[in-house]
């Protein structure tokens, strides 16, 4: 264990300003405690030796006398009483010598020499009638061991706080170096490139536990986006590699085969297909990443779904009449609004419609229809459908899905359908069940002051 790093933890500093408050709160504690015990003992000693000068005084001479013979003293303790005479000499009692000094009538501390020591007596010096003096005195040895005993026990539990406290404030500043080291590690294989790796949660304090989750949350999202990229450039290369190799192939035929204009003519208009397909894939590819990143938001304005898809609808009619396809239109009485990006919303339609028509055999049915509660688009078809493993696959860039590999697509139209969709806070689902597909997009909520609008019966296009 690294010791000397642990005194500089967090975790060591804290118990350790813990422990020294507590331990200055426990000293003051103690001291007053020490302070009022020493008052209280004096307080209560004078006030006996006053009560017992007071009673004394009206004592008889010999009754005083038998009382001062049969007082007792001890060499520790005890509670002595002299008798002294005009002259100031002993004449029973204790042997105490006279204290010249002391006040009469008034309690006193007197200290009374003994062999190498000497004894604190709490004294009152009285003179009797007769000219006498009687001296009351109680021990402050009882007193004294109950001080001695009160500093031990503060000075013991003082020390045992300060060990246990350095003892605490070491187990947690190894704790906090220990949570240390392992977020250290973790962030040192991240920074290798392991972006799978995690900041630990487990075992580390509630703080820091919510910050971990919270940079693993990041992280989460930045190893989606790393991988998205990652597989976006792959599917780049991987996908423009065959146009581009038509595009060479074409060009060298040119110059190898074209003897005519007519000829350089006919392979120029090859390339430029070719070149056309790839420029279409990246304006797709910008429009999602534009969708993506909601800039577009800004200029959302009222749209009228109904205006919308009947455009759609009547935009793609006559490729409908061509394939031999029937287009159903769901035609509302009035006006549905929503806030949005008309071309945007215009543009996810006109993909939902061209993929129903495309994967829809001749003879068979494309519906579009406006929902309300909630508002929506809805389109189905009666073409090949899409298996259940793949529903939630195709919205995926460059998914063309398992039955479709045949036609022609780039694989992103459902996936700009689906950024568009986020960008409107719509709900895009897509559903089938084998002899079909329905694609709905919906939206909780549609400008105010316009009325839904149900659906009304098909009317055939």
């Amino acid at each position: 264990m690294r010791l000397l790093e642990v005194r500089r933890t967090s975790g060591f500093r804290v118990a350790c300003l813990f422990f020294a408050t507590f331990g200055t709160a426990s000293l003051a504690l103690s001291g007053f405690l020490y302070v009022d015990t020493r008052s209280y003992g004096r307080k209560a000693a004078f006030e006996w030796v006053e009560w017992e000068s007071k009673h004394l005084l009206n004592l008889s001479p010999r009754a005083l006398r038998e009382r001062i013979d049969a007082s007792e003293d001890f060499a520790e303790g005890g509670r002595p009483l002299v008798l002294f005479g005009p002259d100031h000499v002993r004449r029973a009692g204790a042997p105490i010598a006279f204290p010249d000094r002391a006040p009469i009538g008034k309690p006193f501390i007197l200290a009374q020499p003994l062999d190498h020591r000497s004894r604190t007596l709490f004294s009152q010096l009285t003179e009797l009638p007769s000219g006498e003096y009687v001296l009351v005195s109680r021990s402050a040895q009882d007193l004294q061991s109950l001080e001695k005993a009160l500093v031990e026990t503060f000075v013991w539990g003082m020390a045992a706080t300060i060990v246990i406290g350095l003892i605490g404030a070491v187990v947690f500043g190894a704790g906090s170096l220990r949570q240390n080291d392992a977020i250290t590690k973790a962030v040192e294989r991240i920074m290798r490139g392991d972006l799978s790796e995690r900041l630990p949660t487990r075992g580390v304090s509630a703080d820091l536990a919510h910050l971990t989750r919270v940079v693993n949350d990041m992280l989460d999202q930045l190893e989606r986006l790393m991988l998205e990229i990652k597989g976006v450039n792959e599917n780049i290369a991987h996908d423009l590699r065959t146009p581009l190799t038509r595009v060479v192939g074409t060009l060298e035929r040119s110059l190898r085969k074209a003897d005519s204009v007519a000829a350089f003519r006919a392979f120029n208009e090859d390339v430029l297909a070719e070149v056309k397909s790839i420029v279409v894939r990246f304006s797709a590819l910008l429009r999602i990443s534009e969708m993506e990143d909601r800039l577009r938001r800004s200029g959302f304005t009222q749209v009228d779904l109904g205006r919308l898809l009947e455009d759609a609808v009547e935009y793609y009619e006559p490729l409908a009449i061509e394939r031999d396809i029937r287009l159903l239109w769901d035609r509302p009485d009035g006006p549905c609004a929503i806030e949005g990006d008309r071309s945007l919303i215009f543009e996810a339609v006109s993909n939902l419609i061209d993929n129903a028509l495309k994967f829809t055999p001749a003879g068979g049915q494309v519906t579009v229809a406006l929902l309300r509660n909630p508002t929506g688009i809805q389109v189905t078809d009666t073409g090949c459908g899409i298996p259940a493993e793949e529903l939630s696959a195709v919205r995926a860039r460059y998914r063309r899905g398992a039955l479709k590999t045949d036609k022609s697509g780039f694989g992103i139209g459902l996936s700009l359908v689906d950024s568009i969709a986020r960008l409107h806070s719509a709900t895009f689902d897509i559903a089938s069940d084998g002899s079909g597909c329905r694609v709905t997009l919906s939206w909780t909520h549609s400008v105010a002051g316009h009325p839904s609008i149900d659906l009304l019966p098909a009317a055939s296009l």
